[in-house]
């Protein structure tokens, strides 16, 4: 039913009402549906298909009247596969047809046309939607009975449609600022954390130098100057007794594995000399030495020591958050297996660290020491961390995953990592890494 020209203006008005003020674009549809229905133009089956504004290739349908797979649950869809793709890929403004069944146009494989069929939708105007020139989609209507609409029902579409393209630009502006404003919220509260990550960072490495100080002049300093006046006390015995020797010889050696500890909690030799993966399997001897249950260890590498190629800043870090993650599950999980699984899924590398025993305790994640400092090393190599239980609910898990995007330009400054592939390359691949610890 078409209404007279004397007011069809009128009902225009109206829809330019309903549009006003509502930021629910389904709603509107809704509220314009009955002055487009029964004033305007008929129809069975009505929707806007709206161009995804961060996707050109994608839309959402909107629909009112019957309800179809076009519509369902506002899922997007992909513009190569709707019946009206040429209006979505912008090579056509116009598109009628006086019965949709058996337009070609509408059919090709792969096509999202069953809503056609079981809609029993014959004939169809879609006309575009643009503002200043920039296509947003596109207005559907569609009647149950063939040939039903004319030259001036087409007219009317364009008219509705030129309407409600502002409103569902502005639409698009709106959510673009929204999406906009939340992700420059997320990056200050992450530029935040990380300032506030790194100077706890800064802190926990002071109070470890502060630590390592103490260490070195209370238990090694110590030991030396007891092994010096002992030494001194023998000089002056002609004959030495063997036994006593034995015990400097004892006392030199436990200083010395003492100090090289140290040294390798400072800065890993291993891993500069032999690599990561080997570096990780002589943690995981020391940290599981002398102590009352045997725990069963166990690295696999499926990456073709992918992380050993790149930058050393990367590979310490790893390192760190492996060392923390094994400590604590040696400490606090009753454990009785660590495995460390490298591995490479999707367009990152993964590093799970797992062990078999009990849940950590409550709050353990908000701990302002190592778990903390695992959630800012992993922060400044732009990695994930991640501490869950097992998929079989039985121990629990310390996951890294480190996006490949990060590795891009990663060897820039980072004159360590040249350093560190030299020094592998000058021990040979096929050295065995237990010969550091062995050695003064």
């Amino acid at each position: 039913m078409r209404a007279p020209e004397a007011i069809r203006l009128e009902h225009y008005l109206a829809i330019s009402r309903a549009i006003g003020g509502e930021l629910d674009f389904q709603k509107v549809l809704n509220r314009i549906a009955g002055a487009v229905k029964s004033k305007l133009l008929d129809y069975d089956h009505m929707d806007v298909a709206v161009i995804l504004p961060n996707d050109k290739s994608m839309h959402i349908a909107i629909e009112t009247g019957v309800k179809t797979f076009w519509g369902q649950n506002g899922k997007h869809q992909q513009n190569a596969l709707s019946p009206i793709r040429q209006m979505l890929n912008g090579e056509v403004d116009v598109l009628t047809t006086g019965d949709a069944w058996e337009d070609s146009r509408f059919h090709f494989d792969g096509s999202f046309d069953a809503p056609i069929f079981e809609a029993n939708l014959r004939s169809r105007i879609h006309v575009s939607l643009n503002v200043h020139g920039e296509l947003l989609g596109a207005l559907n209507i569609s009647s149950h009975s063939k040939n039903a609409y004319t030259a001036q029902d087409v007219d009317t579409a364009r008219n509705i449609a030129d309407l409600i393209s502002p409103y569902i630009y502005a639409l698009n502006m709106s959510e673009q600022a929204r999406l906009a404003a939340l992700a420059e919220g997320a990056a200050r509260g992450r530029e935040q954390s990380l300032r506030v990550g790194a100077q706890k960072l800064t802190e926990a490495m002071e109070a470890e130098r502060q630590r390592l100080g103490m260490e070195l002049h209370d238990q090694t300093l110590a030991d030396l100057s007891a092994i010096y006046h002992r030494v001194e006390k023998l000089s002056d015995d002609s004959h030495p007794k063997a036994q006593e020797l034995r015990q400097v010889s004892a006392a030199i050696s436990r200083c010395t594995r003492e100090l090289r500890g140290i040294i390798e909690n400072a800065k890993p030799g291993v891993l500069d000399l032999f690599g990561l993966t080997q570096a990780i399997e002589a943690q995981l001897k020391r940290s599981t030495q002398g102590l009352d249950r045997e725990i069963a260890t166990d690295v696999t590498d499926t990456t073709a020591d992918f992380l050993d190629q790149g930058a050393y800043r990367i590979r310490l870090a790893v390192f760190r958050i492996v060392q923390e993650a094994v400590t604590n599950a040696v400490k606090h999980s009753e454990c009785h297996r660590i495995s460390v699984a490298l591995s490479r899924q999707d367009a990152a590398i993964r590093i799970t660290v797992t062990n078999d025993g009990i849940e950590p305790p409550e709050g353990w994640r908000r701990s302002n020491r190592g778990v903390n400092n695992v959630r800012v090393r992993a922060a400044l190599i732009g990695a994930d961390i991640a501490f869950e239980r097992t998929p079989e609910n039985v121990g629990s898990q310390t996951i890294l995953t480190i996006p490949l995007s990060v590795f891009d330009d990663q060897n820039a400054d980072d004159p360590e990592g040249d350093l560190s592939a030299r020094m592998r390359h000058l021990a040979g691949a096929n050295e065995n890494p237990s010969r550091l610890e062995d050695t003064g």
